[in-house]
């Protein structure tokens, strides 16, 4: 029997949806969904395991939203958009939205304005009723009229940098449970001596990380509790990888950065990565501890396949991060919500 991507009573009912077409959630047999990324029909013996590996992937993070908007006469899914949430340490160990992904049929171009608004407009009510305290998207600079009139305003600018994908490295989630990530991927070359780069660690790091993230942005109150439970969502996920830099005499946390791998159903299904949160303490500052951060991210989402790594700046920092190899490409169009309080739902999980 087939199972849905997520919980489909999360959905909003009051999004005006065309006749003679539903929205809902991707399913484990949706395997025509690959159809619409790659424009050709895909032979269903490689298409079944390719789908399957990563519909199961993307379920195990409780983090993919893919909605799709089928056609009811064929039962074909005909569009499709995607929200993800990434999980945070900060607003109070909130969670910020992506929406992307937006694919559609070639049969369906007349109707890409309506399918489009449709699906926008169901994302975010999902992504508020989720409590998400920020949206997003990437655009063109054509599309920035559409967005704004969703609400969104132009605050970073987003950019990226591609690799030449190679066969990923092998790991697994270390045994020690207190470790968020297998520190055999951090690069140990070009590290200053008497520095340490490690995985962030829990409870241990609690104070000493949020402290540092404060000084980045609001973190809010957090109980050890709820740090607890933030990092075995991250560490379950197996798609967030926190770096952290201390000095060694004295044991204090100096620096930090997060690498966020996307499971993608296009471009051969590889891995997308997103640098986030890079912070050095303001009493080390200018010891070129964040060009460190930067390099260590680097190779490690080189090492982990990704084919494809972005982050958002502001304009002042452009210069800095085009040393490292990135070129802006899009707009980055945000959204908060920071005054919605979630409804309490029950899932089916």
């Amino acid at each position: 029997m087939a199972t849905t991507l997520f919980d489909e009573r999360l959905l909003p009912t009051d999004i005006m949806v065309r006749d003679g077409y539903r929205v809902r959630s991707l399913r484990s047999d949706d395997y025509d969904y690959l159809n619409l990324w790659r424009k050709t029909e895909i032979p269903k013996i490689k298409a079944v395991p390719e789908f399957q590996k990563r519909f199961e992937a993307m379920k195990k993070t409780n983090s993919y939203f893919v909605v799709v908007v089928e056609q009811i006469s064929s039962q074909k899914i005909v569009s499709a958009l995607t929200l993800l949430l990434e999980f945070k340490f900060i607003h109070e160990a909130g969670q910020r939205g992506r929406i992307e992904n937006f694919v559609l049929a070639d049969s369906h171009c007349a109707f890409s304005l309506c399918i489009g608004s449709t699906l926008h407009s169901t994302l975010i009510e999902l992504a508020k009723t989720l409590g998400a305290y920020k949206l997003s998207c990437q655009c063109d600079t054509g599309s920035m009229r559409y967005f704004t009139a969703h609400q969104y305003v132009n605050i970073h600018h987003f950019l990226d940098q591609r690799f030449e994908t190679k066969a990923p490295a092998k790991w697994s989630n270390p045994q020690d449970a207190a470790l968020l990530f297998n520190e055999n991927l951090i690069p140990t070359g070009g590290i200053p001596e008497g520095i340490r780069a490690r995985a962030l660690r829990s409870p241990d790091d609690m104070d000493q990380y949020l402290k540092l993230l404060e000084q980045l942005t609001s973190v809010g109150y957090l109980s050890k509790n709820d740090f607890e439970q933030r990092f075995a969502t991250m560490k379950t996920a197996e798609s967030y990888f926190i770096v952290i830099l201390e000095d060694i005499a004295s044991s204090k946390i100096i620096g930090a950065a997060s690498l966020v791998t996307e499971t993608k159903y296009n471009l051969n299904c590889e891995l997308r990565g997103r640098v986030e949160d890079v912070v050095v303490d303001e009493s080390q500052r200018g010891k070129k501890l964040g060009v460190l951060l930067n390099k260590i991210l680097v190779e490690m989402a080189k090492k982990l396949g990704v084919f494809k790594l972005s982050l958002e700046c502001k304009t002042e920092l452009i210069p800095f991060y085009e040393k490292f190899g990135y070129k802006e490409s899009l707009k980055f169009m945000a959204q908060r919500f920071d005054n919605v309080v979630p409804p309490v739902v029950t899932t089916l999980d």
